[in-house]
């Protein structure tokens, strides 16, 4: 059995849940046929349009991106199913940024796509296909995962200054999103109320999440070093879900942090469970 690298655990993780993420949310995109076009404002690697585009075009992204993406994580196809997977992916995402409400939550994910789409090309101008020549490919992804922390903390400072350190900004901010939620009958937290009279806890929490986005380039140091600052960032997207009702699933499924950890172990470890379910299985199956 072929052994499992870092690069090939990254590759089944990163774009399987690509894959189940454009399959789940192709109702939602396909929704937007049906928007009016006053709607449209479109953002980001979009903002050269005039207009929605053909119908036709969002119907086919729907369809074909996870289908591109699950087989990029099998390792099929790669050189033509990693940049497919990419552009439909960023494409979805961005399509639907585009009626109204922003998510930034698969931010991350697109570009990390990016960089599935471009290894096996590189891999070829290399002149070798091996998943073990692609470590850079892996430290690439952990850099992105890395910087879009330290920016986040950056942007904290930068915007709201020394403020955002006594937790008055955070209070405001729980207070703010949770009261817009229950307004707009959308799914508050049900413990916002009880941090925001907890005023004493918001300024250690304000710093500490400064300290996780900004320390976050430790984590490129890997080992035990990697692994607590992992449980950390990990920790800060629990207290964002608990608190404030923001979903990123991305990162609380531990897919985001993955290029910092051995995730090779886990693909050793799903591969000897297999091998040993095949062993019980040809021994206790009756001969014919």
């Amino acid at each position: 059995m072929r052994e499992l690298t870092r690069y090939s655990v990254l590759r089944a993780l990163v774009a399987g849940y690509a894959a189940v993420w454009a399959a789940v949310r192709g109702p939602a995109t396909l929704d937007t046929l049906d928007f009016a076009e006053r709607r449209f404002d479109p953002v980001g690697p979009l903002a050269f349009l005039d207009g929605p585009v053909p119908d036709l075009v969002v119907i086919v992204a729907v369809v074909v991106t996870p289908v591109a993406a699950a087989l990029l994580a099998v390792g099929r196809r790669e050189a033509l199913a990693g940049p497919i997977a990419a552009v439909g992916f960023l494409f979805i995402t961005t399509y639907r940024n585009s009626w109204g409400q922003l998510l930034h939550t698969e931010n991350l994910v697109a570009l990390h796509l990016v960089v599935l789409a471009v290894a096996p090309l590189v891999s070829r101008l290399r002149s070798s296909a091996r998943d073990d020549d692609r470590s850079w490919a892996v430290d690439a992804m952990a850099v992105l995962t890395v910087g879009t922390y330290f920016l986040a903390g950056v942007a904290k400072l930068r915007i709201s200054g020394s403020t955002w350190l006594d937790g008055d900004v955070l209070l405001h901010q729980i207070a703010f999103d949770n009261a817009r939620k229950e307004v707009l009958g959308d799914t508050a937290s049900p413990f916002a109320g009880w941090i925001l009279r907890q005023g004493w806890l918001l300024a250690p929490a304000a710093i500490l999440t400064v300290l996780v986005e900004l320390g976050a380039p430790l984590a490129l140091l890997r080992g035990r070093v990697a692994a607590l600052w992992c449980a950390a960032a990990w920790a800060f997207h629990v207290a964002i879900l608990v608190f404030m009702a923001i979903l990123f699933p991305y990162h609380l499924l531990g897919v985001a942090l993955a290029p910092l950890l051995p995730v090779e172990r886990l693909g050793t470890t799903v591969s000897g469970w297999t091998g040993r379910f095949r062993r019980v299985s040809r021994t206790s199956t009756p001969a014919g």
